[in-house]
């Protein structure tokens, strides 16, 4: 019996089909919460939020969705690369993290349009948490400077909220930056815009100060996106002023910020030990280079189904071993490229259907001002794949689908809600 018929006859029905938005706010406020300070929050948010979102709708409705379809193609790879893996454990793993693809983009799907008071109250929220959780780690930084900048001239951060995942934090700082831009023009009093216009400043110091190449890479190509946006749109002037303020934020930045200059002047010597040959896993991108090398002998013997989900980390070891034996145990990684893990999990297959469902939302993008910023996210979160296995981790999953849907469900206030 549908979800909904089970409560159709009492007051329950009415509560849920009339606060269906604001509930909705609230679950995701929730999960940006469980996002910083645990994960049980996190999963039960979700889940609330996908019912909240989805008990009306008939599933016969669902397959209407084909970025979830899609979705589902190269999920479903690995969950049947099973019979291939022999590692069932380490498979469970990866299939478990997959899970919010079976619900979380059909919710948003389902769910009825916002209004902008709504998305106001939910972009304020946003900023307070994640300010909160800014706050947390900066206060490691002031209360012991000189330890945490000696542990950035050996790659190391300082701590962050995400159970010290400083990656995705990084990741989702920076996404809020654009969210900040994005709903600025939807602020309807002078208090709200000087509380986005200062978390966008805040957020990006903090950006710098943590260091962390994922977040910044998300910070400047959503950067050098907006200004060719503003030339496009022939706005010469914004993007000579957004063009100068970019390049001195970042020039004062490696001047002033020590963290900031220590990851640069880290990767610049990463980069001068490479051109001398020096391949040595002891540095963290070259040992980026040398698992996609031993992925790419991988692939070459298994290219139609892969290895399976569960022993692409076993067949990487066997390749250190063969081809890598210096490398210590604890560098021996997954390649952080999540095109590479996909493709290792399910061969040129899944693949083909990943590569898919990656690049579908690209044929939804309207040319609009929030097309643009659907876009910039979009490529933003490319960008984090390229260079981590997203998809991999539960907080890479929640960050990847949050913030690309709900830069896609904000661009959708005012138009007709669609299960398209």
């Amino acid at each position: 019996m549908h979800i909904a018929n089970l409560v159709k006859n009492n007051k329950l029905y009415l509560l849920l089909n009339r606060y269906q938005a604001e509930i909705a706010v609230v679950l995701t406020l929730g999960m940006v919460y469980g996002f910083l300070w645990g994960r049980a929050i996190l999963s039960m948010s979700m889940l609330l939020f996908s019912i909240n979102a989805m008990w009306k709708t008939p599933p016969r409705l669902w397959i209407k969705n084909k970025w979830w379809l899609w979705g589902l193609s190269w999920t479903m790879i690995y969950l049947i690369s099973y019979f291939w893996s022999s590692d069932i454990p380490y498979w469970a793993e990866r299939v478990q993290v997959k899970i919010p693809f079976l619900f979380f983009p059909l919710a948003f799907a389902c769910l009825a349009p916002f209004s902008e008071k709504l998305l106001r109250y939910l972009c304020i929220g946003i900023i307070l948490l994640v300010a909160g959780g800014c706050i947390y780690s900066l206060s490691f930084y002031f209360f012991d400077t000189e330890k945490i900048l000696n542990g950035y001239r050996f790659s190391l951060v300082m701590p962050t909220p995400a159970y010290k995942d400083h990656i995705r934090f990084s990741i989702f700082v920076s996404w809020s930056i654009i969210w900040c831009f994005f709903l600025f023009r939807k602020m309807n009093t002078v208090p709200q815009k000087i509380i986005v216009l200062a978390a966008i400043l805040f957020f990006s110091a903090y950006v710098h100060i943590l260091a962390v190449r994922s977040g910044i890479l998300v910070l400047y190509s959503f950067a050098i996106l907006y200004i060719f946006y503003l030339l496009l749109k022939k706005r010469w002037q914004y993007a000579g002023v957004l063009l100068l303020s970019f390049a001195s934020s970042v020039f004062i930045a490696y001047q002033k910020v020590p963290s900031f200059q220590h990851k640069c002047m880290y990767v610049k010597y990463t980069f001068e030990e490479y051109q001398k040959g020096n391949k040595s896993a002891n540095f963290s991108d070259l040992g980026r280079l040398i698992s996609y090398e031993l992925a790419a002998k991988i692939l070459y013997e298994h290219p139609l189904i892969g290895v399976g989900a569960g022993d692409i980390r076993t067949e990487m070891k066997k390749k250190y071993e063969q081809f890598s034996p210096k490398t210590k145990p604890e560098q021996r990684i997954v390649p952080h490229n999540q095109i590479i893990v996909v493709t290792l999990a399910g061969g040129v297959l899944s693949l083909g259907f990943f590569l898919i469902w990656l690049f579908y939302p690209l044929t939804q993008i309207k040319r609009t001002r929030s097309g643009f910023y659907v876009f910039a996210v979009w490529v933003a979160l490319l960008t984090t794949m390229l260079v981590e296995p997203m998809l991999e981790l539960q907080f890479g999953v929640f960050v990847y689908l949050f913030c690309f849907l709900w830069t896609q469900k904000a661009s959708e206030v005012a138009t007709t809600p669609s299960i398209n």
